[in-house]
């Protein structure tokens, strides 16, 4: 059983994890012991509001009411909810000094305790509450403690209030006496940074060769006579203030701006003193005849400005920008007169570098290898004549620069402090395993957690929380854009708003930490939006450390026995693991169940007794059948079952899809549900789960296809579309759809179309975007009917089309980006004219048998980068090859493009590149 509370934790377990579900591995487990974790709530203002939110759905109609009112827990629970709301201002305002203000620390630290012992009380109501009135009687003595525990944190939470008063915790006197003029640290050692980026030497400035060239071609060379702005963005610490202001200092010097102004944006500006700033960098070479411009009002300053900038043309960097705000109110200021002004602005938000045209933004990212290893020596060893690092210390010389994470901040400042050591392995090994960013006191290590917790530090509370729950994933772990949502659902983190979906506000949730460079996307998908993401290395260690300290993360590497907990909400279990805990149903507050890619065979019969759960996912498991009490998740809101037939990891394929018992028009609440095995009864049920976002079937037959139609027209909001079809011979006559589902974005059917071709409807579906055929036997005439979809982007085509010829014609597939022909056995002739597919970006062929000349037009796809082969004639692939031979130095790199031939030899898979230009391809 888990414990109740562990050593040096203020709150126990809100979620348990057993592991990552989505890859080899996820941490290393010693015997393959799972791995747990443990979550409460972050930073104080996140605990008044969680529990207000909290103790609204745990009260609202509860079938104990009656009783518990009789030992006052109830209202008890709601009182202590107002109390702490109240005390909300001050626990933002303390919270942000925890750095700075010893008391204000211990204060936040009780009232973060009391909170937490609130919430525990608000589960336990939920938990006894659960049972109805006559479970509740037979836990009378179970109510008489909680009402004990209610009654001693209520006096706690008085006491705290009261000391808030005799101890002076303040916002207004500590806000006087705040000797850091931006509040905190972190903005001072910003502004030291950014005003010692003037002073650096050209050979401290490494890897930014390229950007620097696109800065100075859009301050100098441009012919555009508009005032114009240029944004450089990313992370804090990856080198923006550096790059812009060496720059900034040679333009400047060049004389080819009448004046220039270099300013600092604080965090918490002010417009009036903005505008001051500006105005006297502008002054500073001319200090005789400068306006009294501290004894001035806005309007004044404006009127200043703009008349010392009328007919010049000028350049303004606008260093740290957090808010658009910053450009929105000075702007007035800025004359724009036709004389090309430049405004360049540097920011960690995506959101205000769009301020910027989108050819005029450079997006940092941190050193690659090779230029981290430059600026390391550089700085470690600049006194040196060859700024080489010796040969013994490069051992350790390369494993502190992994530390480093390619930011250069964390590079210079590590080298910095390697170069006050003595040279020697002993010394060097001592820097490594002492090297803490966040706690260091060492001069320099400590500015680098300063820079980049001014970010974190900015997120409003709803946000934060969602950022420290990703402390839980190991390094350079790729994080599923699908399920970190749902996690966060799971854990309460998402409230709806307005018309949004819970999964809707924390896709924006998410969208939002991207925007401020906190999480960032590795990979997209067909609609560019994040499909994974990773955490930079520093920034996990930041919010592993806040998360450890906040009581928010413990970790323990034993087999968990799980008891009947109140708290957990989460469950991930290893891959490794063949078996669910006996006690999985005693989990009330279980929200979220993942066995995805694990070897566990049966779910408990009980299952249904998890009435809280939200997402049940066994994909590529090895579970057979879903329980008839599955029924009663009436909270359910995604499934997403897949079974594997093998239990080797290395063959994932084929798997195959699960029945529902009966009853599946309980679950009102279903968004997803996937890879189901239709019947009659089940496709009849569907047309109850009107909130359905995504929907896959498999199994389907002509008998349960009638009622397909009458179920999906009442899924007004439905976006994913897949249809599997029993077998070869089942038809599927797709014409009765109608009216379709408008708002679709993504299709796939499996199985032979009805006459041959796509059913009338199918121009009317403007919102999709991906669409996949298979084995559906079209004829040339149905390609016609995708060719005008206005957002169609990915078209896949696996044996499912029957001509010799495929024709696509000017005008056709006017955004498409890549196009798949799969296994077309008659295929022999593939023709692009002129004007069609204007935006394709990558082609793919796999075992087209009979095609064996390159199609014809295939010049005229003039944004193709990428031509991927697959098991295709050797003929084709020969042309292509002597193509390159003769061609050999291409006229026009622009229109250079990669061909991969990949083919099987011997039982392996080989791949080739080659470059080849479309221009001469056809001569």
């Amino acid at each position: 059983m888990l414990s109740r509370r562990l050593p040096n934790t203020p709150r126990e377990n809100r979620i348990a994890a057993l592991s990552q579900t989505d890859s080899l591995t996820f941490w290393t487990i010693p015997h393959h012991a799972a791995r747990l974790r443990l979550y409460g709530e972050v930073m104080a203002e996140m605990i008044a509001i969680s529990l207000s939110a909290k103790v609204a759905a745990t009260l609202s109609g509860s079938a104990a009411a009656d009783f518990s009112s009789l030992v006052a827990v109830r209202s008890g629970i709601a009182a202590a909810a107002r109390d702490l709301e109240l005390l909300r201002a001050f626990l933002r305002f303390a919270d942000s000094r925890r750095g700075e203000d010893a008391l204000a620390s211990a204060w936040v630290d009780q009232i973060r305790d009391v909170g937490f012992e609130l919430e525990d009380v608000a589960d336990e109501y939920a938990f006894l509450s659960g049972g109805g009135f006559v479970r509740a009687c037979a836990n009378f003595g179970a109510w008489l403690a909680l009402a004990r525990r209610l009654g001693k944190a209520r006096v706690r939470l008085r006491d705290l209030s009261d000391a808030k008063e005799r101890y002076g915790i303040r916002p207004a006197e500590a806000t006087a006496s705040s000797s850091a003029p931006d509040g905190g640290t972190g903005p001072v050692v910003g502004r030291k940074l950014a005003e010692a980026a003037h002073f650096l030497e050209d050979g401290e400035i490494v890897g930014f060769a390229a950007h620097r060239r696109s800065l100075m071609k859009w301050l100098t060379e441009d012919i555009d006579s508009r005032r114009s702005l240029v944004a450089v963005c990313g992370m804090g610490g990856v080198g923006k203030t550096t790059l812009v202001t060496s720059v900034y200092k040679e333009v400047a010097a060049s004389r080819h701006f009448d004046c220039a102004a270099w300013v600092s944006v604080s965090k918490n500006f002010t417009t009036d003193d903005l505008l001051r700033k500006i105005a006297k960098e502008l002054h500073r070479d001319v200090r005789a005849g400068m306006p009294d411009i501290d004894e001035m009002d806005y309007r004044s300053l404006v009127e200043a400005l703009r008349g010392h900038l009328a007919k010049k043309r000028y350049l303004l960097l606008l260093d740290d920008v957090w808010d658009a705000d910053a450009w929105y109110e000075i702007r007035n200021a800025l004359v724009d007169d036709g004389q090309g002004s430049k405004i360049i602005i540097t920011t960690r938000s995506q959101n205000v570098a769009s301020l910027a045209a989108s050819t005029r933004i450079i997006m940092l990212e941190p050193l690659p290898k090779q230029e981290a290893w430059s600026l390391f020596c550089n700085t470690t060893f600049r006194e040196d004549a060859n700024q080489e690092c010796p040969h013994h210390l490069e051992q350790w010389a390369f494993k502190i620069l992994d530390r480093c994470c390619g930011l250069p901040l964390a590079i210079v400042s590590v080298g910095n402090l390697l170069a006050l050591k003595s040279r020697t392995e002993f010394a060097w090994k001592n820097v490594h395993d002492s090297l803490d960013w966040d706690g260091s006191s060492v001069r320099g290590i400590g500015q680098v957690s300063s820079i980049l917790n001014l970010s974190i530090d900015d997120l409003p509370y709803h946000l934060k929380r969602c950022l420290l729950y990703c402390s839980i994933y190991p390094e350079d772990f790729l994080i599923k854009r699908k399920i970190l949502i749902r996690l966060w659902i799971a854990e309460g983190y998402i409230e709806e708003k307005g018309q949004g979906t819970m999964e809707e506000i924390a896709d924006d949730y998410l969208h939002q930490l991207v925007q401020r460079s906190l999480l960032q996307v590795t990979l997209k998908n067909e609609f560019g939006r994040a499909k994974r993401l990773c955490i930079h290395d520093l920034i996990r260690d930041l919010i592993l450390q806040r998360s450890i300290k906040e009581g928010f993360t413990v970790f323990s590497k034993c087999q968990p026995t799980l008891g009947p907990s109140k708290k957990i909400r989460h469950l991930i279990l290893d891959r490794w693991i063949d078996k669910l805990p006996s006690s999985l149903s005693n989990l009330l507050n279980l929200r979220y169940l993942g066995i995805r890619s694990t070897l566990i065979e049966e779910l408990p019969q009980d299952l249904g007794q998890l009435h809280k759960l939200q997402t049940l996912d066994t994909k590529w498991s090895r579970v057979q059948r879903l329980p008839p009490s599955i029924r009663k998740l009436n909270n359910l809101r995604h499934l997403i079952v897949f079974r594997r037939r093998s239990a080797d990891f290395r063959f994932a394929f084929p798997g195959t899809a699960i029945e529902f018992p009966d009853g599946l028009q309980n679950l009102t609440c279903l968004q997803t549900l996937k890879y189901i095995e239709a019947d009659e009864k089940m496709v009849k049920s569907l047309k109850s789960l009107k909130h359905m976002k995504s929907l896959e079937l498999s199994g389907v037959h002509e008998s349960n296809l009638i009622h397909l139609p009458s179920s999906i027209s009442t899924m007004s909001g439905l976006l994913c579309l897949g249809i599997v079809s029993r077998d070869a011979n089942v038809i599927l006559d797709l014409e009765p759809f109608y009216p379709p589902p408008l708002k679709l974005q993504r299709l796939s059917l499996t199985g032979m179309l009805a006459r041959g071709k796509l059913p009338s409807w199918f121009g009317h579906l403007d919102n999709l975007m991906q669409l996949r055929l298979c084995s559906s036997e079209l004829r040339g005439d149905s390609i016609g009917l995708l060719s005008s979809l206005p957002r169609l982007l990915h078209l896949t085509l696996k044996n499912a089309y029957t001509d010799k010829s495929l024709s696509f014609p000017e005008g056709s597939f006017p955004v498409l980006k890549k196009l798949s022909l799969h296994e077309l056995p008659n295929l022999s002739h593939i023709e692009f004219q002129k004007g069609s597919l204007l935006h394709l970006n990558v082609l793919i062929l796999g075992r087209c048998d009979e095609l064996t000349e390159i199609p014809q037009g295939i010049e005229n796809l003039i944004e193709l980068d990428n031509l991927e082969l697959y098991e295709m004639p050797s003929e084709i692939i020969e042309k292509i090859q002597d193509r390159e031979t003769l061609v050999g130095d291409y006229k026009d790199s622009r229109r250079t493009t990669t061909v991969k031939n990949t083919v099987w030899y011997n039982g392996q898979l080989l791949q080739k590149t080659i470059y080849t230009n479309l221009f001469t391809i056809q001569i």
